[in-house]
């Protein structure tokens, strides 16, 4: 998660408007006056799922919480970035922090060549039969980077110093140790080494596996300003374009699951190395992944480790699990649900590795028939109550309540509602009453200080990426060919912050360094990763044809929510006044009219 990122996850935008209007609840959203102009009718609406904002009115604009900020205290990127960091608590990165870090990857890239090439010699010869008993090839080993580091306890150290770093840089990328008598030590020994790249493919630390009985098995990089294994994935830059594919993100454990995933074809495949899902893990994910499939090892500690990721990864969907362990059992309190979280069923005895290796096509099948989470749920929280005894039922019913009221299939509700009340011996239609009779109870309480805010359903949690806009501004940065077609794309239509100030300053410069140097550079990092986007190679027409079709995704969009909103504003409508009714109507005419000149455009676009 970048520090921008952060910020935004942090801040509520229902809160920060409220200090700027008065907010009044209209639906799923909130209408107040526009602060940035005089008018009497509410034109202004906040929209708290998606956490933007916009003005139907005389600005006819909008945008994100930073961008609000920046147009009512007339601040840049940078300075409304700053002000929300400081609302939050966030520490943002300054210039020398960023030359640090890249300092970092500077000194683990050089350790990785280092260690392949260890590797690759005659003091490698054990660990390359290793890596080959484990069915890893050649090619797979290169494409991991998978390398060894020595036997000696500075011969990693010694090289880094040779080839000009200093003690401080290896002992910050976490590659060394200091002794008591102050004496630097390399921190891997005799170990086979796995690169950890984030999800931009910077070397960021390293995971090492002994190869005898030494402990622990797996040894970590400790965690460093660009390594924080609670928010990395493991092989999640080489799978990226596939879960983008495929919409899937499939999660394992280990190293070499991943491994044995990718070189058999299942390139959608990351792990959460050891632990369980993070939040920061699912927000690296959601901007490529609408589903999530939890394959993790079958034996009793892979079964909690699953729990303990349903409970992490699903505050990060936007549900919060409040879990108390052994027979007291397992509460949860359920927000808006963000994604399908599903559970492959691995057989006894079968990590996905021995798997993938032994039965690729079972593996294939075990993941396309992933069980749905409240499925998953009904197999294994029972057996963790007392349902012999009336307090262990309401523990159940408290546990699986939440994730049967987000339910909103109506007919697959009312199946788990029957399925619920079988279990646990009880009336239906009294079970349903009690399950949401119990929703207030479990909605934590948040303290707010403006009405508005308070009726809020919006809890941020995740800073929403736009891989629309992310992906139209790649192309245009990568290819100066398309910069005419461009030119004829609204600002408005990008709505997050960060990419509407990219795209103005592509605007503005034709040239990327002159784009890079008039960005602010709390941006740098975001300009990178688009600059670095894997797209399939097109040709000059091929280009052309998809930047016209994201072009036309963003121009639905933006009607579509000045549609939704109007809608939502038509619903307050005083009907017995004909005043109130003949502007709606002229433009909702309107918006419809621009979603069929953009339908029957795009369906006469050229081949």
């Amino acid at each position: 998660m970048t520090a921008i990122q952060d910020v935004k996850s942090r801040a509520d935008i229902v809160e920060v408007i409220s200090d700027y209007a008065a907010l009044q609840k209209a639906g799923r959203n909130f209408k107040a006056n526009c602060p940035f102009h005089t008018e009497k009718t509410p034109s202004f609406i906040v929209f708290p799922e998606r956490q933007t904002w916009r003005c139907f009115g005389a600005c006819a604009t909008g945008g994100d919480v930073i961008s609000f900020v920046m147009k009512a205290d007339n601040q840049d990127f940078s300075e409304a970035l700053s002000n929300l960091a400081k609302r939050t608590g966030v520490t943002l990165p300054t210039r020398q922090d960023r030359g640090r870090q890249e300092s970092l990857h500077r000194v683990n890239e050089e350790a990785v060549d280092y260690f392949r090439k260890v590797l690759d010699s005659s003091e490698g010869a054990s660990a390359r039969e290793y890596v080959q008993q484990r069915g890893v090839d050649k090619e797979t080993a290169e494409m991991f980077q998978l390398g060894l580091s020595p036997g000696g306890r500075e011969a990693l150290t010694r090289h880094l110093l040779g080839r000009g770093f200093s003690e401080e840089d290896v002992l910050s990328a976490g590659l060394a140790t200091r002794g008591e008598r102050g004496d630097v030590r390399d921190l891997f020994h005799r170990r086979l080494m796995f690169p950890i790249r984030d999800a931009s493919g910077r070397l960021a630390g390293f995971g090492g596996r002994t190869l005898d009985d030494s402990t622990p098995k797996y040894l970590n990089t400790p965690r460093t300003s660009v390594f924080d294994k609670s928010s990395i994935l493991y092989g999640l830059y080489l799978a990226k374009e596939s879960i983008s594919s495929t919409g899937a993100a499939v999660i394992v454990e280990g190293y070499m699951d991943v491994i044995a995933a990718h070189q058999h074809g299942f390139q959608n495949v990351v792990a959460s190395m050891g632990t369980a899902l993070t939040e920061q893990q699912v927000s690296a994910l959601r901007s490529q992944a609408s589903t999530f499939v939890l394959a993790l090892d079958p034996d009793n500690a892979g079964r909690e480790a699953t729990l303990r990721s349903l409970e992490s990864s699903w505050q990060a969907l936007q549900i919060n699990f409040l879990r108390a362990g052994g027979k007291s059992g397992v509460v949860f309190s359920q927000r808006h649900l963000g994604g399908s979280l599903q559970i492959a069923a691995l057989p006894a005895g079968k990590d996905p590795d021995t798997l993938i290796r032994e039965d690729a096509k079972e593996w294939e099948r075990l993941v396309s028939e992933a069980k749905i989470l409240l499925d998953y749920l009904f197999e294994v929280l029972p057996p963790r109550f007392d349902l012999t005894a009336d307090e262990g039922k309401r523990q159940l019913v408290d546990s699986l309540g939440p994730f049967i009221r987000s339910e909103r299939n109506p007919f697959t509700h009312s199946r788990y509602i029957r399925r619920l009340a079988d279990v646990v011996s009880f009336n239906e239609i009294d079970l349903e009453t009690y399950i949401w009779r119990t929703q207030k109870r479990t909605t934590p309480n948040r303290r707010r200080t403006n009405p508005a805010a308070a009726s809020s359903a919006s809890q941020p949690g995740i800073a929403r990426r736009d891989p629309l806009e992310e992906y139209c501004l790649s192309l245009l940065l990568q290819h100066p060919d398309l910069r005419e077609k461009g030119l004829e794309i609204p600002l408005d239509h990008f709505e997050l912050s960060e990419n509407r100030d990219v795209f103005t300053k592509w605007v503005s410069y034709s040239i990327i360094t002159d784009i890079s140097s008039n960005l602010p550079i709390d941006l740098a990092e975001h300009l990178q990763s688009l600059l670095d986007m894997e797209n399939p190679p097109l040709d000059i027409k091929e280009r052309e044809k998809a930047l016209q079709e994201v072009a036309n995704r963003l121009k639905e969009r933006y009607f579509k929510i000045q549609e939704q909103a109007l809608m939502e504003q038509l619903e307050d409508t005083d009907w017995r006044d004909i005043s109130n009714l003949e502007p709606s109507l002229n433009q909702a005419i309107e918006i419809n009219q621009q979603l069929k000149e953009l339908f029957s455009g795009s369906n006469s676009t050229p081949a």
